[in-house]
């Protein structure tokens, strides 16, 4: 933590960062990057002792000098060139678990012990470089050294990385007043680590471990990747929602693909800033796309702010766009960026393409996307598009279809798909459905879904008290094999859906597809009524979907004795994945858990589909103990009606259920909750 009597030197420091860089005139982001990137080296600087980070303390060892990096005419951090070590300190109890599951499970680190509900990491070091603006150790003396450049392990980390390099983080510190961001890559004896301190946006301490994908893969071989291994709110609890900068209140993504793969985008955003200061929007872009062996880059052509050209970097992923001057708390922005590449990648060759939930427009962040929608689709009258959102109008001429859709929102993660499809429609109690089958018309198969689709969210609406929250849903078959996806207004769903029993591979993936079918459908309040506003509230869609889902396949049996004999069966199923998961899977912090090989990638997909709905029983249990079967089922459901209701159309967070579950009752949960969704254990179903 830095002392108030460094304040004013910090934010001296600052504006002569700026002011060195262009600031006050016309103003070149990507150089101003770069400058950071690939800082030079300055002189000596004289440590009083390790440098201590908060959590995380580099101490340079015998032999090891401290320089200065310089960017933009200042100081941007600092090289540590030599041995030395990196002491790691893991106080966050819900955390500690996790941290040790990864240490063991992701990486070679050696010294990690726990004492006292804490984890101590030492790690021997070769060398570090640190990335901060505002680093509190004294100026540099002299000019000379050893090193005049930066060390050759450094440069294969950040050649090509699948993640962010260090001038992102410092752009939101320098631009968008996130002070005290700290950015630093390790070279250890053992393994080279990443860390990213961000005290004011993500309010967010992360360690990775980084690692390189294996040279056999003819695509990303050599490039450098990270999986994690401890993280730590900072100033916060996890359970405390974090405000994003900047919020999208309303997109009109204009898609135009009317030649092979390629596709223009424009996107016009319109963005609230939720306080002042905030002189930057950072968001996701996709910068390559992928066929086989085949890699195809995507360019972005244009950015305007307010209608007037305005300094942009799409790289590594991102897309940050300077706002300058940086608007007030509350004001709007219109921000409208137009790139182009080729997106509509047909997989194996078919005749369909989908831009799904992946950033193929500027996608905010999950906390900074609560938009109305537009969509403008624009494809060769070979193919017949859907997208999210209600028609609006479908044209064609030309030898193009246009489609327009709409949604009031608040909308997150839009998606659009073309393709050789046969569409077959029906509209019951004023929703209407679509269901697109690929290349065949299969009649009798889409008469089935629609039934089916139709009879679930009627049971859902009986459910939940929450109404069907679209006019229109379009099913889309994807000729694949076992998986299904709902963005808003839209099912992805793979073919055995629409012939479960024509051939062997269709038999083994129609296992559960009803209940996939269910679960899909049951996103439209678990996902899209109430949303998630980071990775740590995911289980609030996919584990209540899951429930949700069971609870409809029981209600549709035909029978009270078959409808409890099928749920116990995926009941059973859930213990089983559960117990299968070993030590520190967390529900809430499994997106800190490392998917290092396939076992690991399981278990993330196991701590949502099989411990989250796990969870849920148990409460439901609970309050029936409690209260009696009838009157304890009441509450379970008034449960479920009133987090829709208190978070509809809104971001989701388990404190809320949390605060929900103690109105109804009168009972203190968060105890519970500690143990069974912050934390690792998993509650008796006796």
């Amino acid at each position: 933590m830095f002392h108030k009597k460094t304040v004013t030197f910090r934010a001296i420091v600052l504006v002569l960062f700026l002011l060195g860089s262009g600031w006050a005139g016309a103003f070149d982001l990507a150089a101003w990057m770069q400058a950071l990137d690939a800082p030079t080296i300055g002189g000596s600087v004289a440590l009083d002792g390790p440098l201590d980070l908060g959590w995380i303390t580099v101490e340079p060892g015998a032999g090891c000098t401290v320089r200065e990096l310089r960017a933009n005419g200042s100081r941007c951090g600092l090289f540590f060139d030599g041995p030395g070590n990196l002491v790691v300190r893991v106080t966050d109890r819900f955390m500690v678990p996790v941290a040790m599951r990864n240490i063991k499970h992701a990486t070679s680190l050696r010294r990690a012990s726990e004492q006292d509900g804490s984890l101590r990491i030492v790690e021997p070091l070769k060398g570090a470089v640190v990335w901060g603006l505002e680093l509190p150790v004294p100026a540099a003396i002299g000019g000379g050294g050893r090193a005049t450049q930066l060390p050759g392990w450094l440069s294969k980390i950040l050649d090509d990385p699948t993640f962010a390099h260090p001038s992102h983080e410092l752009a939101e510190q320098a631009f968008a007043g996130a002070h005290g961001t700290v950015y630093a890559i390790f070279h250890g004896n053992h393994d080279d680590l990443l860390l990213d301190q961000d005290p004011v946006i993500d309010r967010l301490e992360e360690l990775y471990v980084i690692k390189k994908v294996p040279s056999r893969n003819p695509v990303n071989g050599g490039r450098a990747y990270v999986l994690p291994v401890a993280a730590q709110p900072m100033g916060r609890h996890w359970w405390d929602h974090v405000t994003a900068p900047m919020v999208a209140t309303a997109e009109d993504l204009s898609v135009n693909n009317t030649k092979a793969q390629r596709v223009t985008v424009r996107a016009k955003m319109k963005l609230r800033t939720t306080r002042g200061g905030v002189g930057l929007w950072r968001a996701s872009l996709v910068q390559r796309t992928y066929k086989e062996r085949n890699v195809y880059p995507v360019a972005v052509r244009s950015v305007l702010v307010g209608g007037k050209p305005a300094p942009w970097v799409h790289q590594d992923g991102e897309l940050l766009v300077r706002l300058y001057p940086a608007p007030a708390a509350g004001a709007t922005v219109e921000v409208e960026v137009e790139h182009e590449g080729d997106l509509a990648i047909r997989p194996s060759g078919d005749a369909y393409w989908a831009l799904g939930t992946w950033p193929w427009y500027p996608q905010p962040p999950l906390n900074g996307e609560l938009a109305s929608l537009d969509i403008h689709v624009t494809v060769p009258d070979s193919l017949t598009a859907f997208a999210s959102g209600d028609t609006v109008s479908r044209e064609a001429g030309d030898g193009k279809k246009l489609l327009h859709t709409h949604l009031d929102g608040p909308v997150q993660f839009p998606v659009v798909a073309a393709g050789d499809y046969h569409v077959f429609s029906d509209t019951r109690d004023g929703v209407k459905c679509d269901v697109a089958t690929y290349v065949f018309g299969k009649k009798k198969a889409a008469k089935l879904l629609l039934d089916f689709f139709f009879t679930t969210i009627k049971v859902y609406d009986g459910y939940f008290h929450t109404p069907y929250p679209y006019k229109e849903m379009h099913i889309v078959e994807i000729n694949q094999w076992g998986w299904g996806q709902a963005p808003p207004g839209v099912i992805f769903i793979t073919q055995e859906a629409f012939s479960p029993l024509s051939n062997t591979i269709n038999q083994i993936f129609s296992q559960g597809v009803n209940e996939r079918i269910a679960h899909e459908i049951a996103h439209s309040w678990w996902g899209h009524v109430v949303k998630m506003d980071s990775t740590e509230e995911q289980w609030l869609t996919e584990s209540f979907a899951e429930y949700s889902a069971a609870l409809l396949l029981r209600s549709a049996a035909g029978s009270d004795r078959k409808g409890k004999r099928l749920f116990t069966k995926v009941l059973n199923s859930w213990k089983s994945g559960t117990a299968m998961l070993g030590d520190g899977a967390s529900i809430y912090l499994h997106g800190y858990m490392a998917a290092n090989d396939e076992a690991d990638t399981m278990d993330r997909i196991r701590v949502l589909y099989n411990k989250g709905p796990l969870v849920l029983h148990a409460i439901r249990l609970r309050l029936e103990k409690k209260l009696g079967a009838k009157q304890g089922d009441r509450f379970f459901w008034a449960l479920f009606r009133a987090f829709l209701k208190h978070d509809g159309g809104g971001f989701g967070s388990t404190e809320d259920l949390v605060g929900i579950l103690d109105r109804i009752t009168g009972d203190d949960w968060h105890p519970w909750f500690e143990r069974y969704v912050y934390g690792c254990e998993t509650p008796s179903l006796k």
